[in-house]
């Protein structure tokens, strides 16, 4: 019998070359480039506030599941998707946040990791040209931009699990 809250997710690379690598190593080679690049915005409520000043900054959100029983932040998640949504920024949810911890090197703070932003890279602050050039992504990025595409219209977006280390 068919389950309606489970969404099919190819466990394959996205990118349409065969056995790349798994969309939680994109998740992790882009989290670690965006933040060698000083990309990222950490946190639920930093998120909210940098999305509030700058709509067409960020390229992917990532979430992790509220804690069971704390409806405020799972409200505050759910408003930042559909701004996100709406806004055309990419959201993938994983599940945990202290994967996403680890991934980014933290290991002993108390900061806030169930949201994080990934930037679009810097680009020549001397053109004139408004739009966002996609010949600078990485292979890993352009990746998880199709992993969204493919899963953009599912009424519950799928869960990605992160490796453990």
């Amino acid at each position: 019998m068919y389950d309606e809250s489970v969404v099919p997710v190819k466990m394959e690379s996205f990118s349409g070359v065969a056995a790349k690598s798994p969309i939680s190593h994109c998740i992790k080679t882009v989290l670690g480039r965006a933040c060698v690049e000083k990309r990222v915005t950490i946190g639920l409520l930093p998120a909210i506030q940098y999305l509030s000043k700058n709509t067409n900054g960020a390229l992917f959100c990532l979430t992790a599941a509220a804690p069971p029983g704390d409806s405020a932040t799972h409200m505050q998640e759910v408003l930042l998707q559909a701004f996100c949504a709406e806004n055309d920024i990419y959201v993938i949810k994983v599940d945990s946040d202290q994967k996403l911890k680890r991934m980014l090197g933290f290991s002993e703070t108390r900061m806030d990791f169930s949201c994080i932003l990934v930037h679009y890279p810097y680009t020549d602050p001397f053109t004139d040209s408004q739009e966002i050039d996609l010949s600078v992504l990485s292979e890993s990025e352009k990746d998880l931009i199709e992993h969204c595409e493919n899963n953009w219209d599912y009424a519950q977006m799928p869960v990605i699990k992160l490796p453990e280390k």
